[in-house]
């Protein structure tokens, strides 16, 4: 993957230093496309002579030196590198073939090696001819186009021989310069159409493409290697940091010797004991090994990445095959045909992560009518956060400590290791501090008062304070920006408050929309209003007025800018939301069928919608994973997709359940501790040295005696009282948040 510079970037590289380009009129075509970079001019003038160009304001200067058979003195000069070191070039372009083979007819490849290896010499020198060389290969032409003398003399047979010799040649040296022989420039050239007057020439479209290769060729090292890695092109990975080390440790080394322990062994007892089962050893080493998965994926040249490339056929085909696996197979089970029933929402957000996945992987961010649509499945996915957790706390009332974390843990867990293994940031994760924003905002706002959550005015009041409140938390100046300084200064989080704004602000109300039709659904139930004789008439209103949603949001949609949508997404969302759901379950046989494959996705939904980020998509979602090494154009796109979808949707779905074991593990209820456990020494033996049995008389006294001994032990001893703040799980939460912030501290 290429990094497209800008002018600013190209000025830090290149600043006070010279760009020079020798050989004949293609490179003269790639000289002009690499100048107008920095600042765009007319060409005027012959063309076969020199050209020079100064940006005094970057401090660089582009040179064109008009040396067709790259053998003049002033070249053969610098190539054994006896000119002035100040005036060595930062990148020497040099190129040459199309005139030999054109005037030298059979001492073209003799006289065309002498000079090329003047090049292959000097980049094994000493004496360097420039910090960074690159050998053009030579250009194939489109042979249709050439005149007649061109398609005579450069024929595909010479050019190829030429090529073979610079393939052999770059394998055979060791150069002491940076140096490369770019055989990419011809497969740029060659896939393009339309892209060439003469057949030999290329037009702009292209040159700039070979000048930007160049660029990242000389400039990638030099750029800052922390997230995003958007580029791949002529780039080493860094070397992991300590913490990454530490989850490589843990993953690959701890956790497997724990494993394969022998059996009753122990070490593998010890470790058995603490995890209180072998099965978490298990699922934290699924765990490592998805996590392990990504970062070859992602932080290494293991796997191969791509550009993205959008194209309307191609997403049409894979939206199409989506509508298929959901109708291929269909399951029925009347004995769940309850409104937004468990198999429906799974299935849902099944549907809805397939389309957001392709949505992605193509690259369709920049279209606005798809990119409007998807703004609502984001949506939907908040919406089920809010219906969801509502329905649980007021029909459950669990609002402990417990549930809480088990929430937050199951949300975060996979995120919160991604960003330390992968080195990015959390936020960029936006789903998940999304949703853990909302869960937390539901929380407290049934929480508050919970003993008069059987009152509707009391929890619509609570919900429209608690509106009130997170509007002025996403939209009051500062507020965000204030917080995310303290943050930052406590424990080094850097967080982009406008980024963050703008997500938040984009669903600042369908959260609460998904609570009030929570809310309305008890109420319905617990009426019985669907068992009254006016019903059928209700909810064929309802079904015709979904319709007309529906056909009313996407005309609006889709005469929609992204800008302009955006403005009316926080307050229109909800009608295409609601008006799914009463036609998803406008009859019994709608609400009791589901896919079961759009399901079994939805299940490991919030895997699939993070792990994207690194074994499917690549470069931190900029390019596309390539996990088989064929061509990745035609039909080698789609067996590379059918491939990494497979692997991708396998690794998440072990993830799901592999996450899923360490949380429930994270979370279990505090066990009960014996009174002899709260002793550092059994000082009361239930048993004589003879073996007599104590009296039931002296098993009470010891009895009370021991729980006096407890009660001043737990008064009075230190390590006592470090068990009872760890078994308290408002105390362990805080520890673990300040645990997290001083070890992002160093990281």
């Amino acid at each position: 993957m290429m990094h497209i510079y800008t002018r600013e970037e190209i000025k830090t590289c290149l600043n006070q230093s010279r760009v020079l380009y020798v050989g004949d009129s293609i490179m003269r075509e790639q000289f002009y496309s690499m100048a107008r970079f920095v600042q765009g001019f007319e060409i005027a003038g012959p063309l076969h002579i020199d050209r020079k160009y100064e940006f005094k304001h970057e401090g660089m200067t582009y040179e064109f030196w008009w040396d067709p058979f790259i053998n003049s003195t002033r070249t053969t000069d610098m190539l054994r590198g006896t000119v002035d070191v100040k005036n060595k070039p930062s990148l020497l372009i040099i190129g040459s073939g199309v005139w030999y083979m054109r005037h030298l007819k059979q001492d073209y490849l003799k006289e065309w090696k002498t000079a090329v290896d003047r090049v292959f010499d000097a980049v094994q020198s000493e004496n360097q001819p420039a910090e960074t060389v690159m050998l053009s290969p030579v250009e194939n032409p489109q042979h249709d186009l050439l005149n007649v003398e061109r398609r005579e003399t450069m024929t595909i047979d010479k050019i190829k021989i030429m090529n073979n010799y610079l393939r052999e040649k770059e394998l055979s040296i060791k150069p002491k310069t940076p140096f490369v022989v770019p055989f990419v420039w011809n497969t740029i050239a060659t896939t393009s159409t339309n892209m060439t007057l003469d057949g030999l020439h290329y037009l702009p479209p292209v040159t700039s493409i070979q000048a930007e290769l160049a660029l990242n060729y000389r400039c990638n090292e030099q750029l800052p290697k922390t997230f995003p890695m958007d580029h791949t092109c002529c780039f080493r990975y860094p070397t992991a940091r300590w913490y990454q080390s530490a989850w490589f440790i843990l993953f690959v080394a701890l956790v497997p010797i724990a494993l394969f322990l022998t059996e009753g062994s122990t070490l593998h007892r010890y470790f058995e004991h603490r995890l209180a089962s072998i099965e978490i050893l298990r699922a934290l080493f699924v765990f490592g090994l998805g996590v392990i998965y990504m970062y070859f994926g992602d932080r290494t040249q293991v796997f191969g990445k791509i550009h993205k490339m959008f194209d309307y056929e191609r997403f049409g085909a894979l939206m199409l095959l989506t509508v298929v696996m959901g109708l291929v197979p269909l399951s029925r089970d009347d004995k769940t045909a309850g409104f937004l029933n468990r198999a429906q929402t799974d299935e849902w957000k099944g549907w809805m992560q397939v389309t957001i996945l392709i949505y992605h992987f193509v690259g369709a961010s920049g279209t606005p009518e798809i990119y409007n649509a998807v703004r609502v499945l984001v949506a939907a996915y908040l919406f089920q956060t809010g219906y969801g957790h509502f329905f649980f706390f007021y029909k459950k009332a669990d609002f402990g400590i417990d549930r809480f974390w088990n929430v937050m843990i199951r949300l975060n867990l996979l995120t919160f290791v991604l960003q330390y293994t992968m080195d990015t940031d959390y936020l960029s994760y936006y789903f998940t501090p999304l949703v853990s924003f909302w869960f937390v905002a539901i929380w407290i706002t049934m929480y508050v008062g919970h003993a008069h959550n059987n009152k509707i005015w009391f929890i619509l009041l609570k919900i429209f304070l608690m509106s009130l409140l997170t509007s002025a938390i996403i939209h009051l100046p500062g507020l965000l920006e204030s917080a995310f300084d303290g943050l930052h200064w406590l424990f080094n989080i850097r967080w982009d408050a406008v980024q963050w704004r703008f997500r938040l602000a984009l669903d600042a109300w369908i959260v609460y929309v998904g609570m009030l039709c929570a809310l309305t659904t008890i109420k319905f139930s617990e009426a019985k209003l669907t068992e009254r004789r006016w019903w059928p008439v209700v909810q064929w209103t309802t079904v015709l007025a979904s319709c007309g949603g529906l056909l009313w949001f996407f005309s609006f949609e889709l005469s929609r800018t992204k800008a302009e949508y955006n403005v009316f997404h926080p307050y229109i969302s909800w009608i295409p939301i609601l008006s799914f759901i009463v036609l998803r379950n406008a009859t019994s046989w709608l609400r009791s069928t589901h896919s079961p494959v759009q399901a079994f996705i939805g299940r490991c939904s919030l895997e699939t919608f993070i792990g994207q980020f690194h074994m499917w998509l690549a470069a931190d979602t900029k390019g596309l994973l390539v996990v088989l090494p064929i061509k990745t154009d035609g039909w080698g796109w789609w067996i590379n997709l059918a491939v990494s979808s497979i692997v991708f949707l396998f690794v998440c779905h072990h993830l799901s359940k592999a996450t899923g074991r360490i949380t429930r593990w994270l979370c279990a209820p505090a066990q009960e501790v014996s009174v002899k456990d709260y002793q550092a020494v059994p000082l009361l033996p239930t048993q004589n040295p003879e073996g007599r049995k104590l009296s039931e008389h002296e098993e009470e006294e010891d009895v009370e005696e021991e729980s006096l001994l407890k009660q001043h032990k737990q008064s009075t001893s230190p390590f006592t009282l470090l068990q009872r703040i760890w078994q308290d799980r408002r105390a362990k939460s805080v520890l673990f948040i300040l645990a997290a912030g001083v070890i992002n501290k160093f990281c």
